[in-house]
């Protein structure tokens, strides 16, 4: 019972986060679970795998994105002339 009211909460807490913190979220859940991990973030949070391997590589890697900024520059749409 404990688990699923945990899961809520983590739930709730995952709607409000932006693109970015969402697969980290998901990345570190998905660690702290180990084998098997991946599958049971993806089913819980309803995120793709490779979004989740997207979020491990990118907390491997330590990517410095400025903090003001959810992609990297460059990404969206193209400006019109």
């Amino acid at each position: 019972m404990k688990q699923v009211v945990n899961l809520d909460k983590k739930r709730a807490f995952f709607e409000h986060l932006d693109e970015r913190r969402k697969r980290h979220f998901a990345a570190l859940e998905a660690e702290s679970l180990g084998y098997g991990g991946q599958s049971i973030v993806h089913r819980a949070f309803c995120i793709s795998i490779s979004t989740i391997r997207k979020g491990i590589s990118e907390l491997e890697r330590a990517e410095d994105i400025p903090s003001n900024r959810i992609r990297k520059a460059g990404g969206g749409r193209k400006k019109n002339a």
